[in-house]
């Protein structure tokens, strides 16, 4: 999990695993560490018989099975179940486990279509770019998705093209972008396809998109302007002044720290790619 939790629940020989995102939990320290973290993804199959025999067999409390398990026979919901685990365990400050039952109650009054868009959002936040992917094609797919007003798909179209562009995708995230300002004619739309261009280098798109859609010239060097001076953000001249000093080095003679700083900096990009790739 990338963290240390001290555990006062007995630790389970066999851990629960979570299938939706592949992780094993060995204490009931780690599995409100997971509701706390991941309310949003917490469904109604997160109630199964095979999490109240591992909290019984496993972490050896027999109490909180059964109470678990009179919530799945009265056919409870979803905030009773992750309240009686976070209440049992003591993990949690009484705070957090006001505001995750709030949370959980807050999807159980929305649609599933609302309740999944809520869940790839949250994704996205995270920045689990493959991962909302998927889940932004899936609300896409529905069967219920005709039924959703245009802007309401018009935005999820958005944010697919705006996990797209995320992981450098951006030849996808441009037809992301056309499809949402058709549907929703949100002008932030059109101007991510064409920032997208732009990272493309792609001047002929550019125009032929900015042409397309009715902007004047005067407009295009608005919309031009913005986007400069968007990609000119703080981190970015940073990152180009540490690029400078480290030309530096290897004009003045000092090719094995310019040669290590430059792997330094491919390393991280590589680990960054990965976690942001990560499902």
């Amino acid at each position: 999990m990338g963290e240390i939790l001290f555990c006062n629940q007995p630790i389970a020989a066999l851990p629960y695993y979570i299938e939706g995102i592949s992780w094993n939990v060995y204490s009931l320290e780690e599995l409100c560490y997971y509701i706390e973290n991941n309310t949003y993804l917490l469904e109604k199959d997160f109630m199964t018989e095979e999490l109240c025999t591992w909290v019984g067999k496993e972490v050896k409390n027999e109490k909180l099975a059964e109470r678990l398990r009179d919530i799945l026979r009265m056919d409870g919901r979803l905030s009773e179940f992750v309240l009686a685990i976070l209440v049992e365990c003591g993990y949690s400050s009484r705070e957090t486990i006001k505001e995750v039952v709030r949370l959980i109650r807050e999807m159980e009054e929305k649609s599933d279509f609302e309740c999944n868009k809520v869940r790839a959002d949250r994704l996205m936040e995270k920045e689990k770019y493959l991962s909302s992917i998927y889940e932004y094609k899936n609300l896409l797919e529905a069967d219920d998705a005709g039924e959703q007003p245009p802007q309401l798909i018009g935005n999820i179209w958005h944010n697919l093209g705006t996990a797209y562009a995320r992981l450098f995708l951006f030849q996808e995230a441009i037809h992301c972008y056309e499809r949402a300002y058709y549907l929703n004619n949100n002008e932030e739309s059109l101007k991510e396809a064409l920032m997208a261009y732009r990272c493309l280098k792609d001047e002929d798109g550019f125009y032929d998109m900015a042409k397309a859609n009715g902007l004047s010239e005067e407009e295009i060097t608005r919309f031009k302007t913005e986007l400069s001076v968007a990609s000119r953000s703080d981190a970015t001249k940073e990152f180009e002044e540490k690029l400078e000093a480290i030309a530096m080095m290897n004009e003045s003679g000092q090719k094995n720290e310019y040669h290590k700083a430059i792997s330094s900096i491919i390393f991280n990009w590589k680990e960054e790619y990965r976690r942001i790739c990560r499902i």
